[in-house]
């Protein structure tokens, strides 16, 4: 475990962590249990790793009919939606409809096994479950990534990418109020009560909400579990995480945040970026506000590109 600040916070931290680490599980057992009480689960991505989207097939795979995933939302943008629905009816099964489509595996991160293994997983329980199938939802707005032509409307556009999703994935739902939702995206889209300002360039915007926080504003309840692992910076993407984080060599956990991490009192670290910043706001809030859950990663592995 490690931290920075006074010892006295260290000593209350390293409490408040071993109290917390007591209630771990396996992540595995960890969502299905939530999607066992909560009709709409948020899992957070981290792009460039394989363990998220290990899980997220995983959860397909092991599922049972009785607690069964009935919509499996993507950070898909909405035009490739004809395509996953043709993969999903192809028969036998055709993944190169996906391949030749690879915006439908979010080829801006690198189309990889993992994110191509979760499509398989769908079909393989459809195949074996016609009367239960799982329905795979493009969630993210038309046309993203977007190709900005100023500073602005790169901004512009990424202040208005959440509300945007959050207004079609309310429709989607209200038509089908039953079914059981695993929503997949990356994690910032998860986090609920917090906005932030986004700057490129001589641009900035600020927003008010991220997607769940959106639905959570309209009575929508989301269960937001946040996925986080040591990064490129040494850190994970959340100071909780520089806390709670697992030994080397230590298995993944998954944890449900309560009062034991507000002393971390800013847990999100602001995102630079070649020219790109990212600042959440308020920067200070406990983030039992913002999530309900998180899984630690302790040995994540890239993801596996299937083409440059």
């Amino acid at each position: 475990m490690r931290s920075r600040g006074t010892p006295i916070l260290l000593v209350a931290l390293a409490f408040h962590a071993a109290a917390l680490l007591a209630q771990a599980s396996p992540p595995l057992q960890f969502m299905q249990a939530a999607l066992a009480r909560h009709r709409i689960v948020f899992l957070g991505d981290i792009h460039p790793l394989a363990e998220p989207k290990l899980l997220v097939a995983r959860l397909l795979r092991e599922q049972t009919t009785e607690t069964g995933i009935d919509l499996l939302a993507l950070e898909v943008a909405s035009e490739e939606q004809s395509a996953i629905d043709r993969y999903l009816a192809s028969m036998p099964e055709d993944t190169t409809i996906l391949l030749e489509n690879p915006r439908t595996l979010r080829s801006h991160w690198g189309v990889s096994a993992e994110y191509l293994d979760i499509y398989r997983a769908a079909y393989r329980w459809n195949a074996d479950h016609p009367e239960r199938p799982i329905h795979v939802l493009a969630a993210d707005i038309r046309g993203w990534p977007m190709v900005a032509l100023t500073e602005h409307m790169a901004t512009g556009g990424f202040v208005n990418r959440d509300v945007w999703m959050a207004a079609a994935f309310r429709k989607a739902i209200t038509a089908h109020p039953e079914w059981r939702t695993l929503i997949f995206m990356g994690g910032y889209h998860g986090l609920k009560k917090v906005g932030g300002e986004v700057r490129l360039g001589q641009a900035h915007d600020r927003f008010d909400r991220w997607f769940a926080g959106y639905l959570a504003d309209d009575g929508i309840e989301v269960y937001t579990v946040l996925c986080d692992a040591r990064q490129g910076g040494g850190h994970g993407a959340t100071r909780v995480f520089d806390v709670l984080e697992p030994p080397a060599g230590g298995k993944d956990i998954a944890v449900p945040l309560d009062t034991a991490t507000d002393a971390v009192r800013q847990p999100l670290y602001d995102v630079e970026q070649e020219g790109y910043s990212l600042e959440f706001w308020p920067s200070r809030f406990p983030l039992r506000t913002a999530a309900d859950a998180m899984i630690l990663f302790a040995r994540p592995r890239p993801i596996t590109l299937l083409r440059p």
